[in-house]
């Protein structure tokens, strides 16, 4: 499964228009923060979530609570919670005009898969993850200070970001401006 150019470019729109609403500028410092307070949603850490996911979001009541697992990694954590982040606003239609859709989510409950995206929701949500975290433009300046001829100093850009250097190095890929 893969994602064309257009729809990368819709989702990360979506994703700016969340930071905007939140009143984000520059890195995200406490994403936690952002969810609880900002979308009045609550994070809850669990000891297991099951053996085949790192996360996964419910509708709960009028809200929503997402689910990560006990001692996660800064940096993964970050990840995984824009990840929910990208179904509750892509695939669930929180906050959207679409209150159907919002309301049609009481029974479901989605995971971001331990290993790599399985379905289109799954790399939608990534992709989402990726645009809200690490927006284009402020990636592409970092690239840019972070650059040396050929060497790129992927670990300084990515804990700029405040995520994994395989998530820096994975954004720059996606956007075009790092090699396969």
């Amino acid at each position: 499964m893969s994602m064309n150019k257009e729809t990368r470019k819709i989702i990360a729109i979506y994703a700016e228009r969340v930071r905007e609403y939140l009143g984000v500028t520059g890195p995200i410092t406490n994403i936690d923060q952002l969810v609880t307070i900002g979308l009045g949603g609550e994070i809850v850490e669990v000891d297991n979530i099951d053996e085949f996911s790192v996360g996964s979001i419910a509708k709960e009541g009028s809200s929503f609570k997402i689910y990560i697992p006990k001692g996660q990694v800064e940096t993964r954590k970050n990840f995984t919670i824009a990840h929910e982040l990208g179904h509750l606003f892509l695939h669930m239609g929180y906050l959207s005009l679409d209150r159907a859709k919002w309301d049609a989510q009481a029974n479901k409950l989605y995971y971001r898969q331990l290993q790599g995206a399985s379905s289109d929701e799954e790399i939608e949500a990534n992709e989402f993850a990726a645009a809200f975290l690490m927006p284009e433009n402020e990636y592409l300046q970092k690239l840019q200070e972070n650059t040396v001829g050929n060497i790129v100093r992927t670990g300084v850009i990515a804990q700029y970001f405040n995520v994994s250097v395989e998530a820096a190095s994975s954004r720059g890929k996606w956007l075009g401006y790092l090699g396969w």
